[in-house]
């Protein structure tokens, strides 16, 4: 693989009706897709701009860690995207309708052995291809927007592999083949906006149940670890309608937000 494989004009070609709705952009070199966005959402940029970038160098994942990505298989990039019914207090649940959005995206082509990780990580096999950081944002002028920033593994080589905290997988069937990162971001971008759109109108509910059907970790004994170092353990019971996580301990069951957490199967 190699950046010639990500095209502008190809992704335009397979997005269909959402064409009208995105304004693309590839880069070569970006600090941080995310933190670029979050600019242009400040200045009154129109939802519907994506920013991907071959290469960043300050790339941010959750909780402060550093997004570490290949110029040649990695697919980083950022959308605006900006609310007409939802304040940012009813914005919690939508990492999880970005990442059903990612799923919905990557079975269009094909790719098997997809789970969903709350709150914000898409597995393959067991182990992690893409994470979302979800920034927000609001003004009076022109109220509640968001910068979603997906990195997805397309290709993980193995000095990439090697590099990351946590075991990871890629795209690549069981022949070595690699699926042309055109493709997979068009696919991607088709379903983003309709899932969006209807987020805003209803919240995350409506996704609800496909998103647990998708989990990792439903009913299966899970530890959280809080940010403060206390560890929680007991059973995934779901998903609230707003997007918290709901353990089982016990009688009793505990709802923790997502950005609080983090968790491992038990």
């Amino acid at each position: 693989m190699s950046p010639s494989d990500l095209n502008a004009d190809a992704v335009r070609s397979g997005l269909g009706p959402e064409k009208e709705t995105l304004h693309l952009v590839i880069a070569e070199t970006v600090d941080s897709t995310n933190e670029r966005l979050l600019h242009l959402a400040a200045e009154g940029t129109p939802g519907g701009y994506c920013l991907v970038a071959l290469t960043q160098t300050a790339g941010r994942g959750r909780q402060g860690n550093r997004w570490l990505s290949d110029r040649n298989g990695s697919l980083t990039f950022s959308l605006l995207w900006r609310f007409d019914h939802r304040t940012l207090p009813q914005l919690s649940g939508l990492p999880l309708a970005v990442s059903l959005a990612l799923a919905r995206g990557l079975d269009d082509i094909g790719i098997d052995g997809l789970a969903l990780k709350w709150p914000n990580d898409l597995l393959r096999h067991g182990r992690k291809i893409a994470g979302i950081l979800v920034e927000t944002t609001e003004t009076v002028a022109t109220g509640a927007a968001a910068v979603i920033g997906i990195g997805l593994n397309v290709r993980l080589d193995e000095p990439l592999a090697d590099s990351l905290p946590n075991p990871a997988y890629d795209l690549r069937d069981e022949q070595g083949r690699t699926p042309c990162r055109s493709d997979v971001l068009a696919a991607v971008l088709r379903h983003l906006p309709p899932v969006l759109r209807q987020f805003d109108a209803e919240g995350f509910i409506p996704f609800q149940a496909e998103w647990l059907s998708r989990s990792a970790h439903r009913e299966r004994a899970i530890r959280i670890t809080l940010p403060d170092h206390r560890v929680e353990t007991g059973i995934c019971a779901g998903l609230s309608g707003e997007g918290a996580l709901l353990l089982k301990q016990g009688e009793r069951i505990t709802s923790f937000l997502a950005g609080d957490v983090s968790l491992r199967l038990s």
